[in-house]
């Protein structure tokens, strides 16, 4: 398997016997719209007549999977024999490749939320909110779960050996929460990347969907893919992170990292939240990733601190929206972390309380997906750290995805969810 810029999964089966054989596959399902459409990035379309990449599979990413007989892999891209630059999980890579440079090994833990859904034929896309009367948030049993899916997932995670740390009920109806173990960067996104596509199929196999939509439904809160941070010694050694000699028991370089969070807070936005739906959670009163600002313990801020220090010291970053890709939304934030570094950039003072009552920033995500577009392609030092292919691959499809909303709908309310979205996105997200 591998990932495309939208977050979607392609792959092949293959024996096991020829698993270290490259695969080639055109290069277009890095330039495609979720609907297939190929949008025009210069260098990887017709006018290279749609060439090919290779898949070269990582044999250290080889795990059970949820189907019979069937392991699974992820597949490194490349194109004429180097590093493809649209490749998401190349860009975590150098992304982990330039803090390794600085001396540290990024450490990284994925908090998956998802809504399960039931089929409805008067709903748009087919599908509404699960029936669960006795739903109480970080419910078990029927308080978190009457179809049995939950414990599938459970079971699956298990199998795939994606490190599970725990499921339970989130805070509305059918709104779920997978978390993983936190490890070395590329590992840890690359299972966030396969509990996304394992989690929509078993629900299909019972006849549900699972959505991963930032906001599916107008009276509910949204669902993040939030994305935890923590940095250790290339040769080992404790947290860098943690310093119980420094304020609030964080060091220096945690303190830069979050302020370089904060500094590239709006463009960080369009790779965390790629979908015109993702901005109807990224607002005020859901406690949601909306202020540029920071926070011990305190879930209305984005950058949150939690209590834990020592080994477990960590920035929380609850901007993403469920629907990101994994590998983006991380790079995303290694890169703005290390700007941080490189830019000597200290965090200021935490968020003190209701950041929606009283914040104390004027600073905020972007109101919608244009906004936030122009927020990335204004930060020039960002795009340059991320990659100047990979991101201009990455609005091309954004931008593409923005006209197509415009034309069929194109009427902003962040309190309506509307048709176009659910039937566009609930097949994909």
């Amino acid at each position: 398997m591998w990932c495309d810029l939208n977050g979607l999964s392609h792959g092949r089966y293959v024996p096991r016997a020829r698993l270290h054989e490259h695969g080639h596959h055109a290069v277009t399902t890095l330039t495609m719209g979720i609907n297939r459409d190929i949008v025009p990035v210069e260098g990887y379309g017709p006018d290279v007549g749609f060439a090919d990449l290779s898949t070269v599979p990582v044999p250290d990413s080889v795990r059970p999977g949820w189907e019979v007989d069937t392991d699974v892999a992820i597949a490194d891209l490349e194109y004429n024999g180097e590093p493809l630059a649209l490749c998401p999980r190349g860009a975590l890579k150098r992304a982990v490749d330039a803090w390794r440079s600085l001396g540290y090994e990024p450490q990284l833990g994925f908090e998956m939320e998802f809504y399960v859904m039931q089929p409805d034929a008067d709903a748009p896309g087919g599908f509404g909110p699960l029936n669960l009367p006795s739903h109480r948030v970080y419910g078990v049993g029927i308080g978190g779960d009457n179809t049995g899916l939950m414990f599938d997932l459970y079971d699956a995670a298990e199998q795939c050996e994606l490190d599970l740390e725990g499921m339970m009920g989130e805070f509305h109806p059918g709104q779920m929460e997978l978390n993983m173990r936190y490890g070395p960067a590329l590992d840890a996104a690359d299972r966030a990347f396969i509990c996304k596509e394992m989690t929509r199929e078993l629900a299909v196999r019972r006849g549900y969907w699972i959505t991963y939509m930032g906001r599916p439904m107008a009276h509910l809160v949204g669902s993040g893919l939030h994305v935890n941070m923590s940095l250790t010694p290339v040769h080992g050694g404790p947290n860098a992170f943690d310093d119980p000699q420094g304020e609030y028991g964080l060091s220096t370089l945690a303190r830069q990292c979050i302020g370089g969070a904060i500094a590239h807070h709006e463009a960080i936005a369009v790779l965390s939240a790629p979908l015109v739906n993702s901005y109807k959670r990224l607002i005020p009163g859901i406690i949601a990733g909306y202020w540029a600002n920071w926070g011990l313990d305190n879930r209305i801020s984005t950058y949150r601190v939690p209590c834990q220090r020592g080994a477990a010291t960590r920035i929380e970053n609850r901007l993403p929206c469920g629907s990101a890709n994994p590998y983006l939304a991380a790079a995303v934030m290694l890169n703005a972390a290390l700007l941080g570094v490189v830019d000597g950039r200290d965090c200021g003072e935490p968020q003190i309380g209701d950041a929606d009552a009283d914040p104390n920033t004027d600073r905020h995500t972007p109101h919608d997906l244009g906004e936030a577009i122009a927020a990335l392609e204004a930060d020039t030092v960002l795009c340059e750290a991320m990659g100047p292919d990979l991101v201009n691959a990455f609005l091309t499809l954004r931008k593409d995805e923005l006209a197509k909303w415009e034309a069929a709908d194109g009427k902003w309310d962040v309190e309506v969810i509307s048709a176009w979205e659910l039937e566009q996105y609930l097949p994909f997200f």
